[in-house]
Order: structure tokens, then C-alpha cells, then sequence
């Protein structure tokens, strides 16, 4: 199996809980809490691990919060090094209302981080990179440090002869493709943000995902439509698959497990198509998981079959 090593450089425990009924001005009686490791690169090592992936998973850690979110990565068995920052790990809190079946999700933006801690994780990934064949930087900066980071791990991946795959958003993702990825996988504001237009239609969508590829060093472009599947850019050609038709139960991760599906496909020698469409089974088999309960593997099985099948028959 290639080594696989993931990114995370602003991480957060996800807690997440179930009420009846959100109410203004009303003591909300929830279910007990149910605490995850969160964060782009963080998700997308626990799919990873799931699919019985060998990877390795690089985080900004500090605080209590930080030394929660270790004991739950080792619970699940997860091979992790954290790299030590001075302030505490940011939470997320998510809940659902039993009455309506709606997801309320709040993102805090976490701690300052300093340029001279972004360094030292710069250093710490590059001694992990030895060996490895994929690195995967997802997720949001924390504020403190220079939107241009991901251009840093673009450099190095580059130094290192690593295959770099990157999901992020805003300036963050702009400023990283400048110096080049492997693969970036938008969703339709990010791909907005990124060609400064809009798209209406699948044609103009087409067009934005050409002008990506023409713009920036980039080789593949996945932008995932949500249950309209994704669509597959290289400079060769476009083409669109469709997602599974699933009972939608938490959309917390799906984004990531579709990155996760990706690079496992990869990883282990699969085509640029397969890995779609192994990405897409992923993002569905945890869009009909609960809460931040992430995928299952047999759920992965079935759905993938389902696509392979139907994508024969097309």
C-alpha cells in the first residue's frame, strides 16, 4: 500500500447532541454529548482507517481540548502525531432537532496560531513525508497565519515528490494553487470563488472547471454537486457521475469521506474514474450515518457496487 498522510492545521473536537425542538429563549433539553475528532485532514484519516488504509495524520493540538481529541484518535486506533501549539484546540457544536429532522451546525474560527508555529508544522510534515506518495491538506486555516500556508505544502510536496491533494476554501485554496496540486476538489462557492463567475447551469460549471485547469498547476479537478454526483475535470476531458440515491441523515463529513474515497482509490492503483465513483459510494454511506458517525465499511461496499454496476450499464 502507498503511504497516505494527512494535514489538519486547524482541527476541532466536534460535539454534537439531539433536542426536540430548537427554541429561542428556552433552556433546550438535550441527549448527552457525543465528542469526535474533527477537521478536514483529521475526517479524511478516519475514513481512511476505516477502509483499512495505512495513512499517518498531522494536527495543530493544545489544551485540554487538544488532549481530549489524542484520546479519542487512539481509541480509534488512528496513527497520529500532533504537533504542540500554545492555545487550546477550537470545538464545534452540532445539533439535531428531533421534530424536524434539521441539522444545526456551528463552526467557531479557533485560536491564533502563530507564523512561527505554522513553521514548525511545516517542519513536522516534512519529516513525515519521507516515503510518502500522497499528502492531503484539508480543511480551514486558523486565524494568525498567512493564507499562502498551503502554497507552503504545495512546495513541499513538490521537494518531496509527493502527489498533493488539497480541499479547502476562500483564500486559503486560491493562494495553495498557485503552486500546484494533484488534485482539488470545489464545491460550487469554491469554484465560484476561485473563477470569480457564476454558474447557473452544468455547461457554465463545465466552463469554470476548464478555466481552473487552465489558470492554475493543477491536474484533476473533482467538483462534487452534492446529490447530483460530480464531475471529473483533466485537461483531456470532463465527465459527470451520479451520486447513489440515499436517505440523507448528516451531512457532518461527507465532504471529506468523498476526499477520503478518492485517494484510497488511488493509493492503491485504481483509475481517475473508479476513484469517483469510490468517493462518491464514501460521501453517501456517511450522508446516511447520524450525527459525526462517519461511514461504514460494508455501507461503502454496497453503494460502490451499486455505482460500478450502473456505471457499466451507461
Amino acid at each position: 500500500m502507498k503511504k497516505i498522510v494527512t494535514l489538519t492545521a486547524n482541527p476541532a473536537l466536534d460535539i454534537y447532541s439531539t433536542v426536540e425542538k430548537v427554541e429561542p429563549e428556552v433552556k433546550m433539553r438535550s441527549e448527552s454529548p457525543k465528542k469526535d475528532p474533527g477537521g478536514g485532514g483529521i475526517n479524511i484519516s478516519r475514513v481512511l482507517h476505516r477502509l483499512d488504509q495505512e495513512n499517518k495524520a498531522i494536527y495543530t493540538s493544545g489544551g485540554f481540548t487538544g488532549d481530549i481529541f489524542a484520546q479519542l484518535l487512539d481509541e480509534e486506533h488512528i496513527n497520529h502525531e500532533p504537533f504542540a501549539v500554545k492555545n487550546d484546540m477550537r470545538q464545534n457544536f452540532g445539533v439535531f432537532e428531533n421534530s424536524t429532522g434539521e441539522l444545526y451546525r456551528f463552526g467557531f474560527p479557533g485560536a491564533e496560531m502563530e507564523e512561527s508555529e505554522a513553521a514548525g508544522l511545516l517542519d513536522k510534515l516534512e519529516e513525515n513525508l519521507e516515503d510518502a506518495e500522497f499528502l492531503v491538506a484539508s480543511g480551514s486555516l486558523p486565524p494568525g497565519i498567512s493564507t499562502d500556508f498551503y502554497g507552503r505544502v504545495a512546495k513541499l510536496a513538490q521537494k518531496k515528490n509527493v502527489k498533493f491533494i488539497l480541499d479547502s476554501s476562500g483564500k486559503a485554496l486560491a493562494e495553495g494553487l498557485k503552486h500546484g496540486a494533484y488534485l482539488v476538489k470545489p464545491n460550487l462557492d469554491e469554484l465560484q470563488d476561485l473563477t470569480g463567475q457564476k454558474a447557473e447551469t452544468a455547461e457554465q460549471r463545465k466552463e469554470m472547471l476548464k478555466k481552473i485547469l487552465e489558470d492554475y498547476p493543477v491536474e484533476v479537478v473533482v467538483h462534487s454537486l452534492g446529490p447530483d454526483g460530480a464531475f471529473l475535470a483533466t485537461k483531456k476531458e470532463i465527465k459527470h457521475f451520479p451520486a447513489p440515491k440515499v436517505k440523507i441523515n448528516s451531512s457532518i463529513g461527507a465532504g471529506d469521506s468523498m476526499v477520503a474515497g478518492i485517494v484510497y482509490s488511488l493509493a492503491n492503483n485504481k483509475s481517475l474514474e473508479e476513484a469517483v465513483l469510490f468517493g462518491l459510494a464514501c460521501g453517501s454511506a456517511t450522508l446516511i450515518s447520524p450525527g459525526t458517525e462517519l461511514l461504514k465499511k460494508e455501507d461503502v461496499e454496497r453503494l460502490y457496487k451499486q455505482l460500478l454496476d450502473n456505471h457499466k450499464d451507461a
